[in-house]
C-alpha cells in the first residue's frame, strides 16, 4: 500500500476536511446518522466519534459537520489518526482477502494514548469475549494469557476481538522490550494458538439484561455500545456501563486496557462521554464517574 498523505482544513467553524492520496472508487455521499451508513463501513466507523454530526465522503475526501461539544482545534490530530488507521485498515483488510495462504498470522505494535500500554493487532480473531487480566490474578484457563506473564515487565493483559493491549509495570518502557515481545506473541500465536476454537466455541460478550434496568440505564448503554466503545478499542482500551443514580443524575463507568489507569483518558473520557449523554438524554446526566478497571 502506497504511504498515506491525509491532508486536514477547517473549512468553517463546523465543517472539516480531510483529503488523502488514495482512490476510494465512491459516489459523493452524505450521511447523517449512523444507521444511514450501515453499507458505507468508513462513513460509518465516523460517527463512532461522539463529536460527529454528520460525514460527507468521495473518493478522496471526507467533510465532517461537528455537534457543538468541543472546537476542531481540539481534536484535529485524534481526527487525522483516526481516519488513517482506518484507512489502513480498509486497504489491510482487501489485500488479506487476496490472500491465498490463510493461515499467516501478522501482527503490528500500535502506540496508545497511554504510554505504559502497547496495542498488538492481528489479522485473525482472538477472542469473542473480553479478557482483562493484572499479575497476580491470571488463570489457568488460558495458557496464552499466563504465558504472557512470563515477562516479569507486565502487569496487565487486556484482550479483546483481534488485538492484545499489554500495560508494562513500573520502570519499565517499551522502547527495550517492543521487537522481542512482539515476536514473541507472533510465534504463540503460529504455533500454539487454536483460532478454530476461539470461532466455534468461545461464548460471545456477556450482554446487560436490559429488562432488569430502567429505561434511562437502557438508553445509556445502548449510547456507549454504539458510539464510544468502537471509538475507545482504536486505542486499545474499552469502556463499560456500571451503575445509573437517577437521583444524583450520576453515571459510573470502567475503564479497561489502554484507557485504565491513562494519564490523560480518565479526563477525556468523562468529559466526553458527559458531553454526549448531556446531548443525548437531556436532563437525565449531569455527572459522568470513570473508575480505572
Amino acid at each position: 500500500m502506497d504511504e498515506l498523505d491525509i491532508k486536514s482544513k477547517i473549512v468553517s467553524k463546523d465543517l472539516l476536511s480531510l483529503q488523502w492520496n488514495l482512490d476510494l472508487k465512491t459516489e459523493n455521499r452524505k450521511f447523517n446518522t449512523v444507521e444511514e451508513a450501515n453499507d458505507f463501513p468508513l462513513a460509518k466507523e465516523m460517527f463512532y466519534l461522539p463529536f460527529i454530526k454528520s460525514v460527507s465522503i468521495s473518493k478522496n475526501e471526507m467533510v465532517l459537520e461537528r455537534f457543538d461539544i468541543v472546537s476542531w482545534e481540539d481534536v484535529i490530530d485524534e481526527v487525522e489518526k483516526y481516519i488513517e488507521k482506518k484507512l489502513q485498515s480498509f486497504f489491510l483488510n482487501k489485500f488479506q482477502k487476496d490472500e491465498k495462504m490463510q493461515n499467516i498470522v501478522t501482527l503490528y505494535a500500535e502506540s496508545t494514548p497511554n504510554p505504559k500500554v502497547m496495542k498488538f493487532v492481528c489479522n485473525k480473531l482472538l477472542t469473542k469475549k473480553i479478557h482483562e487480566v493484572k499479575r497476580g490474578h491470571s488463570s489457568n484457563e488460558s495458557k496464552f494469557i499466563n504465558s504472557i506473564f512470563l515477562f516479569d515487565f507486565v502487569e496487565q493483559v487486556f484482550l479483546n476481538n483481534n488485538y492484545i493491549s499489554v500495560t508494562l509495570s513500573e520502570n519499565y518502557n517499551w522502547d527495550s522490550h517492543l521487537s522481542d515481545f512482539r515476536d514473541f506473541l507472533k510465534e504463540k500465536l503460529e504455533k500454539e494458538f487454536d483460532f478454530d476454537i476461539v470461532e466455534k466455541n468461545e461464548a460471545a460478550n456477556i450482554n446487560y439484561n436490559n429488562q432488569l434496568l430502567d429505561k434511562v440505564s437502557q438508553q445509556i448503554i445502548k449510547i456507549i455500545d454504539e458510539y464510544i466503545k468502537p471509538s475507545v478499542a482504536m486505542d486499545g482500551g474499552n469502556i463499560l456501563f456500571k451503575k445509573y443514580h437517577p437521583k444524583e443524575k450520576l453515571v459510573e463507568v470502567v475503564l479497561q486496557g489502554a484507557c485504565s489507569g491513562c494519564p490523560s483518558s480518565t479526563v477525556t473520557l468523562k468529559n466526553g462521554i458527559e458531553n454526549m449523554l448531556k446531548e443525548m438524554i437531556p436532563g437525565k446526566v449531569e455527572n459522568v464517574s470513570a473508575i480505572n478497571g
